[in-house]
């Protein structure tokens, strides 16, 4: 089928800005959380940390099904805004709340609104990329993250050294960085790029392959009746478990067990999400090279998950090491791989469908976020009463990619032609 005349590559970078700007203010919103983490424990309690944690996830679970669905019925030029600045004052909510009920709150409210970003994004990269070109699109979205990971705790360390005591003004500065973003979406995108028809991986072409649209009629059930479905429901679970239990767990590991101070922790994280930056953007860079080369674009993002899982599963002695640079070092090796994994699932997550990416990537979101929702208040209570038991967990999470590959490898397969 014919496709409409490409956007212009200056058209294309434009609009990566917009999503990664809106991917940095996504992780920007929620880290106030993660890295007060000892804060929040004095002024709510230990056993709170977990707990609410876990409602943030469930509250992302939650909101990936609501908006998966509204993003495959309601304009999405008009949708995002409307989420983005929803969980902007969901998350700045979180600095005038005094009980455990009312962070958990506002933590849900944040995951439920944060949800939504994902669904929009990955519509909009599914439509302006081609399928060699797809992963790096789905890199600069995901690196937004790193780059948000990374400023954050500048912003974090200025509020610790101007009054320690006010440490909950972060969550209110992050959430001031919505509106500026708002603007520039209205003034950048427009109905018909969120339009443009789908074009399909072909699994057997050569590099590019021939352009061929993504078929509609598939029906919904027929999408979750599909061994592919439940290969990306496993994958979800398993990579976006890895990453979050790094997210939560990571800085307060560093504070707690191996006696970082809180400034070091900070500088640490801005470095390990530099790492985490470079994966995001190796791997498109390393599928739309691989594909331009002649290798088979899905061939070329199985060999590129494949690498970032066994970067992931360095975890596994990192876990056990003494407290020094060898420690610090491997888990930079780590984040490299840890993000590289998403631009590349995204990818497959776009390949089931074109009427329901929305629904697609909501309600595989909603099935990895309700796990996070029962993984972080046990771990929390596992870390109190067993602290020995908190390397063997991470040993554990470092191991969960490799299972997504070889549910990829095994049962992918290839698509069949209408």
């Amino acid at each position: 089928m014919h496709q409409e005349s490409d956007l212009s590559r200056t058209r294309l970078l434009g609009i990566c800005g917009i999503l990664l700007s809106a991917s940095l203010i996504n992780y920007a919103c929620r880290m106030p959380f993660t890295q007060n983490s000892i804060e929040i424990k004095a002024a709510f309690g230990a056993d709170g940390y977990g707990s609410v944690e876990g409602l943030f996830g469930l509250g992302f679970a939650c909101g990936g099904l609501l908006f998966g669905f509204l993003a495959d019925f309601v304009k999405v030029r008009w949708l995002y805004p409307v989420v983005m600045l929803s969980w902007a004052l969901a998350g700045a909510s979180s600095a005038w709340v005094e009980t455990v009920a009312g962070l958990g709150i506002s933590r849900f409210a944040l995951g439920l609104f944060e949800a939504g970003h994902w669904p929009c994004a990955l519509r909009t990269t599914q439509r302006v990329f081609k399928p060699a070109q797809r992963t790096w699109g789905n890199s600069l979205l995901q690196s937004g993250t790193a780059v948000g990971s990374i400023l954050t705790p500048f912003l974090i360390l200025a509020v610790h050294r101007y009054d320690p005591e006010q440490w909950r003004l972060s969550f209110v500065l992050t959430g001031v960085l919505s509106l500026p973003w708002v603007i520039a979406w209205l003034l950048t995108l427009r109905d018909a790029d969120l339009q443009r028809p789908v074009i399909a991986t072909d699994e057997a072409a050569a590099g590019v392959g021939e352009e061929r649209q993504l078929r509609d009629q598939v029906s919904w059930w027929d999408i979750m009746a599909s061994r592919r479905w439940w290969v990306l429901v496993v994958t979800t679970i398993s990579i976006n478990t890895t990453w979050q239990f790094i997210r939560v767990w990571q800085s307060d590991t560093l504070r707690e067990e191996k006696g970082y101070d809180k400034e070091f922790v900070q500088y640490f994280t801005v470095i390990y999400n530099a790492a985490t930056l470079i994966g995001s953007i190796g791997v498109g860079w390393l599928v739309g090279r691989l594909a331009t080369r002649g290798w088979n674009v899905h061939r070329a993002r199985v060999a590129v998950f494949t690498g970032c899982s066994l970067l992931v599963a360095l975890l596994v002695p990192t876990a056990f090491m003494p407290a020094g640079w060898l420690y610090l070092g491997s888990w930079l090796v780590i984040g490299i791989g840890a993000l590289g994994l998403f631009p590349v699932y995204y990818s497959f997550n776009q390949d089931l469908s074109a009427k329901y990416q929305g629904r697609v990537s909501g309600v595989l979101s909603f099935s990895s976020w309700l796990v996070q929702f029962f993984v972080h208040p046990a771990v929390g209570s596992a870390f109190k009463t067993h602290p020995e038991a908190r390397p063997w967990l991470f040993a554990t999470i470092g191991v969960l990619p490799l299972v997504a590959l070889i549910g990829l490898v095994t049962f992918w397969g290839r698509k069949e032609e209408a």
